[in-house]
């Protein structure tokens, strides 16, 4: 963990969370379904175009939704590409019905925040259709009051994403606007937490290289370590 006092975590009324590889596992049973419905996609099509590796699945979590299905069918039609992404998610949220489990901790740390008062929200790369699944299937709205997926066609950034969580949900202390952190596995959760003005939690048992992370507030490496910094070392 990088050297700072957790106080400062501690007094954070406002938290936003990614999802892949921070709150959710998606990178195996989703990204083996991301993987299944383009080998069915391509053949059925005809278009000759082999399957990437589940390595390049893992490494692709956490980018925009448009640029991820857009990778996956380089060379075709924008329609093309967006039939693709309708069909992918078709089997990639049957899938998290079938898997809805978060890491493991991270429902009883939510909880524990709820129940502190902390205001939550869900700030992802992932399309509103992914979103929205696991938002229902891990039965996030228990715990948050928003969710703020990559939306086409306005497609907004992240950090702009999460700047509009915080005008719409953030709070103001000595009219100031209240302490706020962002937690996250990628560059893309640490880009936006600067670009927001908020501080960054960066969750290395992600998806995201370590040098990803190098830059951020904290780092930690289990939901356990999560829960020290946002509540307390003596809840874990």
């Amino acid at each position: 963990m990088l050297p700072c006092s957790a106080v400062r975590f501690r007094e954070c009324s406002f938290i936003a969370f990614d999802n892949d590889g921070t709150l959710y596992p998606s990178g195996e049973a989703v990204g083996q379904a991301v993987l299944t419905a383009h080998r069915e996609y391509v053949e059925r099509h005809h278009l000759g175009i082999p399957t990437p590796e589940p390595e390049w699945v893992r490494a692709m979590i956490g980018g925009d939704a448009k640029d991820f299905y857009q990778a996956m069918m380089p060379g075709m039609s924008p329609e093309v590409q967006r039939d693709f992404e309708e069909f992918c998610l078709d089997y990639e949220t049957e899938t998290v019905q079938r898997f809805p489990g978060l890491y493991v901790g991270a429902e009883e740390l939510l909880a524990a925040l709820r129940a502190r008062a902390k205001t939550m929200v869900l700030v992802s790369n992932g399309s509103p259709r992914y979103v929205q699944s696991v938002w229902e299937a891990a039965g996030l709205g228990r715990f948050m009051v928003a969710m703020y997926p990559y939306v086409q066609p306005e497609a907004l950034t992240k950090g702009q994403r999460l700047a509009q969580a915080l005008r719409e949900w953030g709070g103001r202390m000595n009219g100031e606007p209240s302490p706020a952190v962002m937690v996250g596995d990628r560059a893309s959760d640490l880009q936006a937490a600067r670009e927001a003005g908020t501080l960054f939690i960066g969750c290395a048992y992600g998806y995201g290289d370590s040098s990803e992370l190098v830059g951020a507030d904290a780092v930690v490496q289990s939901i356990g370590e999560l829960s020290g910094l946002l509540i307390g070392e003596e809840e874990l």
